[in-house]
């Protein structure tokens, strides 16, 4: 499937002028969450009209230490925008991902019910533990990666395969997980990392197959 970067909700800004905007002028956040919401709308269908099944927005919300957003503003700025973005996506027959790393934790619950298909990181780097992600999303949402991406660009193959293997035999049987980077594989990542998280997953599902059969 053809996945394509579409954009469509507004991500952590830590720029003194937008942070000092939330508060002292809302209402042009407001105006630039919709500005960014409508020039979705055209990626969208650009991109289904070129043939791909899925869309995705990068919108970090988070960073290491907790969300960017404080509740009134994700109910604000962030969860009517992803609905909508979701209806629209959906209403051309693809499938919508939200892409944020970061401790999603405090959101995670919300966020399952956001009208989104999946959500792309769940970052270990910051605390996100995928087992107990799953647990708490409890099959709303399709939950993605979680291979430490500073691993896949430091590590060894063998550590790839051991903590890629690790990860599957955890999430990979009951649905709703798809296997990735934790958040972008890096342009200078070592391609036998990359291919020794490929072969985990193969062998992994083989196993599977074998045991089915």
């Amino acid at each position: 499937m053809l996945i394509a970067n579409a954009g469509g909700v507004i991500s952590a800004n830590y720029h003194e002028e937008f942070c000092l905007r939330m508060f002292e002028e809302p209402e042009m956040i407001d105006q630039q969450a919709e500005r960014t919401f409508q020039r979705s709308l055209d990626a969208i269908r650009r991109f289904r009209d070129l043939g791909a099944g899925a869309v995705f927005i990068a919108s970090d919300i988070a960073d290491n230490s907790g969300p960017f957003f404080n509740p009134s503003q994700m109910e604000r700025w962030i969860y009517p925008f992803l609905g909508r973005w979701a209806e629209a996506v959906h209403s051309l027959g693809m499938f919508g991902i939200l892409h944020s790393d970061g401790n999603l934790a405090p959101y995670m619950d919300r966020l399952a019910t956001s009208g989104v298909d999946a959500i792309q990181a769940i970052d270990p780097v910051a605390g996100m533990d995928m087992v107990e992600t799953m647990k708490l999303v409890a099959g709303r949402v399709c939950l993605c990666g979680n291979v430490d991406c500073g691993l896949l660009l430091t590590g060894t193959p063998d550590l790839l395969f051991e903590a890629t293997t690790r990860l599957l035999a955890a999430c990979g049987s009951g649905g709703g997980f798809v296997l990735g980077a934790s958040n972008a594989v890096q342009p200078e990542t070592p391609i036998s990392n990359y291919r020794a998280m490929i072969a985990a997953c193969r062998e992994f599902n083989g196993a599977r197959w074998c045991a089915k059969r």
